[in-house]
């Protein structure tokens, strides 16, 4: 194997999470001293005009908007690589896609996002570039697998149950956890946190998470209900969205039990502070907030991969699920008492995994110095009158 690899990491920026778990496997690479890695909004760069669309529609907060991405969401979960679809999904830009790779050389690509043009192309060649999937949401999607890639790393054992019965060889689907950056799971000093925010020791604080472009709905309503019904103060974060924040500065800057803020890079901080989270339903801040043993609550999940991750989650009693004001002000209160909140903590502990990033990573040089070929390089099986690799249907 080379010692340095040249690593492509091919994320998106559809939402913040692709992106974070991208800069988790970055950090992991570059503390082993490997220094090539590229990460690459791949799709962005093929195709901008149409992922700028594709973005701003899944961002949009209406109804409509919401509601039909989870049509497609749904229409399109059991979409096979090599037919229809989902071959023409996998075949967008791959010339564009090709002329990068054929400049960037590298000798490994992962996928923090479902976007398989690499994939498509690492398989074409004679020696066959590796490639390896990380899943970002605790629901399996068919937009992720793909006959070239090695290994599959996933959230739960449920989800490689799932990929398995795609069709995924046992060996290609692993346990990993969804990597995080090591700041969520390191301790934080709460007390000197809470004088760095200029946050009341002795009150409980709901950290109020809009997403990274403040997408999460009727915030305005949220926090009144909040203060009126609930003992808890809040930290607001409205993400990119400048125009959610002046509005809201405008009705509760004078309101003491109300903080307002806009796009954190300190998020692990103020996870450290709150006694819970009121959030959308994104696998890498559900993930984050998990291994901080942070009681967490997602309010109207969105149609899609958002839905899916609330009701895995919420059915293992891990976190909690409200559709409504009136669920919501139901957790706050079971939250505000002690029994309650710690046995949800002690669930997060007992379901969090630790230094996924590192264990991912160790897979994949563990794989390229056995220099395992490409599932797409090995032999078809027939099974149940369908031609399969071991890793997918052509």
């Amino acid at each position: 194997m080379n010692p340095n690899p040249v690593v492509l990491i091919v994320t998106s920026a559809f939402g913040d999470g692709h992106v974070k778990v991208a800069e988790a496997m970055e950090q992991s690479f570059k503390s082993r001293g490997i220094h090539r890695v590229h990460t690459v909004d791949l799709f962005a760069e093929v195709h901008p005009r149409l992922n700028e669309l594709s973005r701003r529609f899944y961002l949009n907060r209406a109804a409509l908007a919401q509601a039909l991405y989870g049509l497609m969401y749904t229409k399109t979960s059991g979409i096979k690589p090599g037919r229809g679809l989902g071959r023409l999904l996998h075949s967008l830009g791959k010339r564009k896609v090709r002329k990068i790779l054929d400049a960037m050389r590298p000798d490994v690509i992962i996928h923090t996002f479902p976007y398989l043009a690499a994939a498509e192309i690492g398989g074409e060649a004679v020696s066959g570039v590796p490639v390896f999937t990380v899943m970002t949401d605790y629901v399996l999607h068919g937009r992720w697998l793909h006959p070239n890639t090695m290994k599959y790393f996933v959230a739960t054992e449920s989800m490689k149950q799932s990929l398995l019965a795609e069709g995924v060889a046992e060996e290609a689907a692993v346990v990993s956890g969804i990597p995080i950056r090591p700041a969520f799971e390191t301790w934080q000093d709460r007390e000197r946190l809470m004088h760095k925010h200029g946050l009341n020791g002795s009150r409980r604080y709901v950290l109020l998470a809009a997403g990274a472009y403040g997408v999460l709905a009727d915030i305005s309503k949220l926090i009144k209900s909040i203060i009126t019904e609930s003992e808890f103060d809040l930290i607001v974060l409205c993400g990119k969205n400048h125009k959610l924040r002046s509005d809201m500065e405008g009705l509760y800057r004078e309101n003491k039990r109300v903080h307002l803020l806009g796009y954190t890079e300190e998020m692990q901080e103020l996870m450290s502070v709150s006694t819970c989270l009121l959030t959308k339903a994104g696998g890498i801040t559900l993930t984050e907030a998990i291994a901080q043993s942070l009681p967490v609550i997602v309010y109207r999940p969105l149609p899609g991969q958002e839905a899916g991750n609330a009701e895995w989650l919420s059915r293992h009693s891990i976190i909690d699920t409200a559709r409504d004001e009136e669920q919501l002000i139901a957790c706050l209160r079971q939250l505000e008492k002690p029994s309650y909140r710690w046995e949800r903590i002690r669930r997060m502990k007992s379901f969090s995994r630790k230094s996924s990033a590192g264990f991912i990573v160790s897979e994949i040089l563990d794989a390229l110095e056995k220099k395992q070929p490409a599932a797409g390089q090995q032999k078809f099986n027939i099974a149940e009158g369908k031609v399969k690799t071991v890793h997918g249907y052509l």
